[in-house]
């Protein structure tokens, strides 16, 4: 059998939606056993996907797949006695509990910190929200719409000046939350290893908008200020350029030793090598307006694959302003299984993004494809001991429910 760093830890997964699934699939992929509890209707992530076009059966669901493969799956009822006797078996022998439920539900379903601790102190107890534990947001509804990309500045900021805020995708900012998060759990992991003591972490969709916003937060104490265009950079050789052949191209220069080969090599314009208003970063900064106009005007004069070539004769980091549909069949996304095959329940194919981090090997081995809510109820209760008669009178008594 493969060895993966997190085999044998155990993780019960209590989220919806992507940044909290999405927090559990990493962990899966990397060895955990996750067991994912939904409540017998299905967490309404399962349906996330029609708002984007994408189908949504049982069979056929690859937006909550992306999410939520390598997982086992069961539904149960929470708010039911015997639904909560069964939670607190799962947690005696977990090692992570992950949720993305409101402080409030998980006060009132006995799963906030405080009891889930107090039960059982081995545990990591890690919690993903909108707005963070203090304040007065705490309590409010966040989606990574409003809780990342709208209140952080993300939403106007990144805009071209002039514009509407951007209209983001959903999910952006869970995905990378996720990754915050499971390097957390992680960390507490390392922690219990060595004293058997749980730890809790927290993340929040805002502090990770924040966190991406580094850049910016320092800069704007210094006069810095956002919105920008493309007419005015925060440098003119780092910036986006239209080529001859009406393609969208990004070149980044960030080391004054490469503005030489720059200008000589790529753009063959020596003279501005040579010009002490254009020749470093900070001269050119002074001069943004200026030279952004020249240095568009000279990559205007050629197609893409000409001016790529030049680019890559001087050593110059660039690359083709792409659409995120192109990335399907970007070699080199395929070539290290950024993007991979996935077969859906009804065997139909669809391309799927995998988790970003890779330990000892490219290839992320499936255990598990795209659960069905509770596709392994019984299984799992039988692991803890629940005969199948128990299990029988508790899907008819509405606690669990189980996969046709």
């Amino acid at each position: 059998m493969e060895s993966k760093p997190l085999n044998g830890v155990k993780v019960v997964d209590l989220t919806y939606y992507v940044a909290g699934p999405g927090t559990a699939k990493i962990l899966a992929d990397w060895g955990a056993e996750v067991i994912k509890i939904e409540p017998p209707g299905g967490e309404p992530g399962r349906v996330t996907g029609v708002t984007l076009g994408v189908p949504s059966e049982d069979d056929f669901n690859p937006y909550f797949g992306t999410y939520n493969t390598n997982k086992r799956d069961i539904a149960l009822n929470l708010k039911a006695d015997k639904g909560r006797e069964i939670m607190d078996k799962l947690l005696k022998e977990a090692n992570v509990f992950v949720t993305s439920f409101r402080p409030g539900a998980l006060k009132r379903l006995g799963l906030d910190y405080e009891s889930v601790s107090r039960k059982y102190p081995h545990i990591i107890w890690a919690s993903i929200n909108g707005f963070g534990e203090q304040g007065p947001d705490k309590d409010k509804a966040g989606f990574d719409t409003v809780a990342f990309w709208a209140k952080s500045g993300a939403m106007l900021d990144l805009t071209e000046r002039d514009t509407s805020p951007i209209n983001p995708t959903l999910a952006f900012g869970d995905a990378s939350t996720a990754c915050s998060l499971s390097g957390g759990i992680c960390a507490a992991l390392y922690k219990q290893a060595k004293t058997r003591k749980g730890s809790k972490v927290i993340v929040s969709l805002f502090a990770q908008a924040i966190w991406q916003l580094g850049s910016i937060l320092v800069s704007a104490q210094f006069g810095d200020t956002y919105p920008k265009t493309r007419k005015i950079p925060n440098g003119p050789l780092v910036n986006s350029y239209k080529t001859k052949d009406n393609q969208w191209i990004f070149i980044c220069v960030l080391d004054d030793r490469m503005y030489r080969p720059f200008f000589e090599v790529a753009l063959s314009k020596p003279e501005w090598a040579d010009d002490k208003r254009y020749n470093h970063a900070a001269a050119a900064k002074e001069h943004t307006v200026q030279l952004t106009e020249l240095i568009e005007r000279e990559i205007g004069n050629y197609s893409y694959n000409e001016i790529v070539e030049r680019l890559v004769r001087a050593d110059i980091a660039y690359e083709r302003i792409n659409h995120a549909a192109d990335v399907l069949n970007d070699p080199q996304a395929r070539a290290n299984n950024y993007i991979v095959e996935a077969v859906q329940k009804n065997g139909k194919k669809t391309l799927s993004a995998l988790t970003p981090v890779k330990i000892d090997t490219i290839d992320v081995n499936m255990k598990y494809g795209n659960p069905s809510l509770g596709e392994h109820t019984e299984d799992v209760l039988r692991e803890i001991g629940y005969s199948d008669a128990a299990i029988t009178a508790m899907e008819k008594d509405g606690v669990i429910a189980t996969h046709a």
